[in-house]
């Protein structure tokens, strides 16, 4: 049944992953910010997928997963979150960390690099597909690699998901006004990555004009139902 799915998905959502090493990396956007056309399929990561496919999507989302797991780890998430003319994109993150696992940094140099492999992943993704709305987000440190977005301009963008993200952009490089919605979901006992990283960035795009749909729950390291069904809402909305 899909509430039992749910269940164990969240279950090991918070309870499989390793602590984060990406604390504390400040946000500033790399020199690879620039659009380039020749952008290698898929940003030279590899994907999966699952939904609707692709040629046919009115809606792709790209969903990253957290240090330490790998693409397969969100595709239960893609599942609950489904949708009849819905794509999702499931990259591995670059870095092997020996223990089966992947991760998309763990120095600055690294987030840096899978910033730009992310936005060039996006550009290719708009290029390929034009008529497809774009939606990206992630758990833990790809949740935390995709909210680098927002320091980026004119990137077709309009959804982000971020499930227990930690803080690396600043105010200062937050794009003011950017075309893009927010999902922004943390557990208040999260002892992972610090729930007042997401409640200082939920500020920040308040500041910044962002339009933003704050969910802050009762809970640790993981991802709620009420979080999923929140993110099925946003995505279902119609196009302004």
């Amino acid at each position: 049944m899909r509430s039992l799915s749910l269940a164990l998905m969240v279950a090991l959502l918070g309870c499989s992953r390793s602590s984060e090493p990406d604390r504390g990396l400040p946000g500033h956007p790399p020199e690879a910010n620039a659009a380039h056309h020749s952008d290698p399929p898929w940003g030279g990561l590899q994907v999966e997928s699952s939904g609707v496919a692709l040629e046919a999507a009115d809606q792709i989302v790209v969903l990253l997963h957290g240090y330490g797991s790998n693409a397969r780890d969100l595709v239960q998430l893609g599942d609950y979150i489904g949708g009849d003319s819905r794509a999702f994109v499931y990259p591995t993150a670059p870095i092997a960390n020996g223990r089966g696992g992947f991760a998309w940094a763990t120095t600055q140099s690294e987030m840096d690099a899978a910033q730009a492999q992310l936005e060039s992943l996006v550009r290719f993704v708009a290029r390929s597909y034009p008529n497809a709305e774009i939606a990206v987000g992630g758990f833990s440190q790809g949740a935390t690699l995709s909210s680098r977005l927002l320091t980026v301009p004119d990137l077709s963008v309009r959804h982000l998901l971020l499930y227990s993200p930690s803080l690396t952009v600043s105010a200062a490089v937050i794009i003011p006004g950017n075309d893009v919605r927010v999902l922004l979901a943390h557990g208040q006992q999260d002892d992972r990555v610090p729930f007042t990283d997401s409640s200082q960035l939920q500020m920040l795009l308040e500041q910044r004009g962002i339009d933003t749909n704050w969910l802050p729950f009762e809970g640790g390291h993981t991802i709620t139902a009420e979080a999923l069904d929140a993110t099925i809402s946003q995505l279902s909305e119609p196009r302004d």
